[in-house]
């Protein structure tokens, strides 16, 4: 609906702006075919799709920063991490792991990956490891595919049953990850909010996975922008290595986060939100 959107502005005269909302839209989306007075984009990253990708005109493209995590940053948790365990039903006296899970369109069963992932850890060598706590965030658009998974025999494993939707859920949400040691999933835009919050994030290139990450551009950006976002793993045997590292505070992550945050989600400066940007921008196209 948002092409016949810009059609019709056009047709009536009224100026107009495409608006890119997440790191995916020019790489994995519709071609936009009907030139807009100014693209909205966060990054050099998303000029450069839309220059190559697009042919859109380098002159009408503003780079604002992703205006849309600009929530996250500087934010606190709710709750202290004890309160947090407790009211989600994990042992207060041990680390927990957070699971964030993908939309992976179209259908593979992520939760089975989970199930294996699970299993690799409670059998790892890493003691620290073997009795972690983990809370699995489904995404919201499967959620029907955890509706039957029962990990109660894991032990010290919770599903998350809240969408951050409403201000209780996103607080939820955010003390997760917030009171995490470390943040794991497979292609997912929540792993920016994770490195905003600082937590280190980690993923496992699967194999039967390859078209839903390395074979996806936006995800490629993860692993090369500024040396990746990701900690990442070819094969469970790896990633469990890494995870004993992130819990023995062995694990370099902090700064590889920050450059790439800085080039990626607010490329004027991690002090500088990018919200105010982007209305200035709106505003100058009005």
């Amino acid at each position: 609906p948002q092409l016949d959107h810009l059609r019709s502005a056009r047709a009536a005269g009224i100026r107009t702006g495409v608006c890119v909302y997440s790191w995916d839209h020019l790489s994995s989306k519709a071609l936009i075919r009907v030139v807009p007075d100014r693209v909205f984009v966060w990054n050099d990253t998303q000029r450069r799709e839309a220059v190559d990708l697009h042919g859109l005109p380098d002159d009408r493209i503003i780079v604002t920063g992703a205006q849309c995590y600009d929530q996250w940053f500087g934010s606190e948790p709710s709750r202290t991490r004890t309160e947090f365990c407790v009211s989600s039903g994990l042992d207060p006296e041990r680390p927990f792991l957070v699971y964030l899970c993908s939309a992976l369109t179209p259908d593979p069963r992520e939760s089975r990956f989970v199930e294996r992932w699970i299993r690799a850890i409670r059998n790892s060598a890493v003691s620290s490891l073997q009795g972690i706590g983990i809370v699995i965030r489904p995404h919201p658009e499967r959620r029907r595919e955890w509706e039957e998974i029962d990990v109660s025999g894991f032990g010290n494993v919770v599903i998350a049953e809240a969408i951050p939707t409403s201000a209780e859920a996103k607080a939820d949400y955010f003390d997760a990850v917030a009171h995490s040691d470390g943040v794991v999933g497979l292609v997912t835009s929540a792993f920016l909010e994770a490195a905003i919050i600082g937590r280190p994030v980690l993923t496992v290139l699967e194999p039967e996975l390859w078209r839903h990450q390395e074979g996806m551009l936006h995800f490629r950006y993860l692993l090369e922008v500024e040396d990746g976002l990701l900690t990442v793993a070819r094969g469970l045997p790896e990633h469990i290595e890494q995870l004993g590292a992130a819990l023995a505070g062995r694990l370099s992550y902090r700064e590889r986060q920050r450059r790439f945050l800085v080039a990626f989600v607010r490329p004027g400066g991690m002090d500088r939100p990018a919200t105010p940007v982007f209305v200035d921008g709106v505003e100058r196209l009005a």
